[in-house]
């Protein structure tokens, strides 16, 4: 293969994981809607993009492998990342997992709500009110800056910037924050003495609890995920990278 034609397929390849970037961050950003305002229609368009996600992900692959297999010497830049476009590749579809699962999970969630009766407001540590609402408004907080780091991290990838990568990567730790937040507040709300008064006034809320702490391990994965890119975009551009990133969970 002529060094033009690999030329052009790289950068074949690179638009198709930016595409897939971009499918990603419109599926959040739909699920997080959908949680803030209740609106069950978006939840079930997030449910329905996670099939073309997957399928730009299967093709990223397919397209990454028929250019390893090539019998044409590559540039180590250009190997870093071919190598590093699969790695990528999965972090983003397993990103776009969280977000459907989080459409999934509004959807069983909301016949939970009817009838529901409000549980009476509890003190967190820093003397703020905690309620159900409370909580809800927390996650969505905690999703638009896991969606931030995520945004952060796809500008790095278009602009091949390290430097970039790093500093997004430090963000996680803000997300990381809320989430603890999130779920210090849902514990507190259901804990010791508060737990039965909460589930006499009303049988459901210990489910939707449940829930909603499946939501903010679900937001909490997307820094993990954004943290795993970076480190990539690092090795892509230096050929190594000092990020620690998380071990990967199960996402779905």
């Amino acid at each position: 293969m002529a060094r033009t034609v690999l030329d052009k397929e790289l950068q074949e390849l690179d638009s198709q994981i930016r595409e897939l970037g971009s499918l990603v961050d419109a599926a959040l950003e739909r699920a997080l809607q959908s949680l803030a305002t209740g609106d069950l229609s978006l939840a079930s368009q997030v449910i329905e993009s996670d099939t073309l996600i997957d399928s730009l992900r299967i093709t990223i692959e397919e397209h990454t492998i028929r250019l390893l297999t090539l019998q044409q010497p590559l540039g180590i830049r250009d190997l870093r990342f071919l190598t590093s476009a699969l790695s990528i590749a999965g972090d983003l579809e397993r990103t776009g997992d969280g977000a459907e699962g989080i459409a999934q999970i509004i959807l069983r969630m909301t016949p939970l709500k009817e009838n529901a009766h409000p549980v009476p407001a509890l003190s967190a540590a820093d003397n703020s009110e905690v309620t159900e609402q409370s909580i809800l408004r927390d996650l969505v907080s905690l999703g638009q800056e896991a969606r931030n780091v995520l945004r952060g991290t796809l500008k790095a990838f278009a602009d091949m910037d390290a430097s970039a990568a790093r500093a997004v990567w430090q963000d996680d730790d803000l997300v990381d924050v809320r989430y603890h937040t999130v779920r210090h507040n849902l514990m507190t709300m259901l804990a010791g003495a508060h737990a039965i008064p909460a589930l006499q006034s009303d049988a459901r809320i210990l489910q939707r609890a449940t829930y909603l702490l499946w939501i903010a391990h679900k937001l909490e994965r997307v820094g993990d995920h954004a943290a795993n890119i970076c480190e990539r975009i690092i090795f892509i551009v230096e050929g190594e990278s000092n990020i620690k990133t998380s071990q990967d969970g199960e996402d779905k």
